[in-house]
C-alpha cells in the first residue's frame, strides 16, 4: 500500500506540475521530510565536484555549452590559467563543435531509422526468427525493462540538485528536450530495430551502437571537461543558480516577454508527453518481451 501511495503521488505531481523542473518545496506524501530550501553556508566545492554537478544537470547540454563559448569561452581564460592549448576548446568556439555533435546524433539516428523503413518488409508479426534470435530479442527487452526504472530514477535525481541551470532561456528548453526526448526516442526505436533485424550479430551490435549514439553528447562533455575542469567550475559558478532563484528568473521572464510565455505554452504539451512516456516506458519494454517472443 505504501508503494502504491508513493507511485500515485508521484504520478499526480508529474501530470500536474511544471514539465521543466519538479517542485522541490513540496512533500511527496505528508509523512515525508519537509524539504529544506533555506540558504545555507556551502562547503567549498572542488573543481571535480562542480564538474560532476554540471555533467549531471539535464538542462545543460550542447547548446548551453556552445552558448558559454560564445559568451565567455572565446576569451580563452581557461587556457591562460592552465598555460596550455587544447584544440577542443579553441575549435568549440570557432566551429561550434557542441552543435556539430547534436547534428551528428540526429543524422545518425535518421539514417538508422530510414534504413529500417527502406529494408523492412516482413509485416507486424512475421514469426520468422530462429530460436537464438528470439532469445536475444527477449533478453534485450528484459534488459531494457530493468534499465528503464534506473533511467527514470536518473532523471528524477538529476533534476533535484541544489543548483541548476535556470529554466529561463530558450537554449535551456532545447537542451532539456534533447536530453529527455532523444534518449527516450532511442530506447523505443532500438526495441523495434532489434525486432526488425534478421542477423543475430547485428541485433547484438545494434544494441551497443544505439547506446553509444544516446551517450554521444554526454561523452563529449565529459571528455572536454576532463581536460579543462576549470571551465566546468566557471560554468557552475556563473551560470548555475538555486531552485528558488530559477523560479524567480522564470517568473520575471514570463512577465517581461510575450514570446517566452508563448514558448512555454507551446512546449508544455511536448514536455508533459515526455514525462508520461517515461512513466510508461517499463510497460512498453514489458510488452516487447512477449511480443518479441511470439512475433520475432
Amino acid at each position: 500500500m505504501s508503494n502504491l501511495q508513493f507511485l500515485k503521488a508521484h504520478v499526480n505531481d508529474t501530470l500536474s506540475g511544471s514539465p521543466f523542473a519538479p517542485n522541490q518545496e513540496k512533500k511527496v506524501l505528508p509523512a515525508c521530510k519537509t524539504p529544506n530550501q533555506e540558504d545555507e553556508d556551502e562547503v567549498e566545492m572542488t573543481e571535480a565536484e562542480k564538474m560532476e554537478e554540471v555533467l549531471s544537470d539535464p538542462k545543460f547540454g550542447m547548446f548551453s555549452l556552445w552558448t558559454y563559448h560564445m559568451v565567455h569561452g572565446h576569451r580563452n581564460e581557461a587556457l591562460k590559467r592552465k598555460n596550455a592549448v587544447y584544440c577542443s576548446h579553441i575549435f568549440s568556439s570557432m566551429f561550434a563543435l557542441p552543435v556539430l555533435v547534436f547534428v551528428t546524433q540526429w543524422m545518425m539516428y535518421i539514417a538508422v531509422v530510414s534504413n529500417q523503413i527502406r529494408t523492412y518488409d516482413s509485416g507486424i508479426c512475421p514469426h520468422e526468427a530462429h530460436p537464438e534470435e528470439t532469445i536475444m530479442m527477449i533478453a534485450v527487452s528484459i534488459f531494457y525493462f530493468v534499465k528503464s526504472f534506473f533511467m527514470y530514477d536518473s532523471i528524477v535525481d538529476r533534476t533535484r540538485r541544489k543548483k541548476m541551470m535556470p529554466s529561463s532561456s530558450y537554449i535551456v528548453m532545447m537542451d532539456t528536450f534533447q536530453e529527455f526526448g532523444f534518449n527516450l526516442t532511442v530506447y523505443l526505436t532500438n526495441l523495434w530495430v532489434i525486432f526488425a533485424e534478421k542477423d543475430f550479430l547485428n541485433m547484438f551490435f545494434n544494441t551497443l551502437a544505439m547506446e553509444f549514439l544516446m551517450e554521444m553528447d554526454n561523452e563529449f562533455e565529459r571528455i572536454y571537461f576532463s581536460y579543462l575542469p576549470g571551465v566546468a567550475a566557471d560554468i557552475y559558478d556563473t551560470m548555475f543558480v538555486s531552485y528558488r532563484e530559477s523560479k524567480i528568473m522564470v517568473q520575471q521572464r514570463r512577465q517581461s516577454s510575450f514570446m517566452f510565455r508563448c514558448c512555454r505554452r507551446v512546449t508544455w504539451c511536448p514536455f508533459k508527453l515526455l514525462s508520461v512516456l517515461f512513466l510508461i516506458l517499463p510497460f512498453v519494454c514489458f510488452v516487447f518481451i512477449f511480443y518479441g517472443a511470439v512475433c520475432k
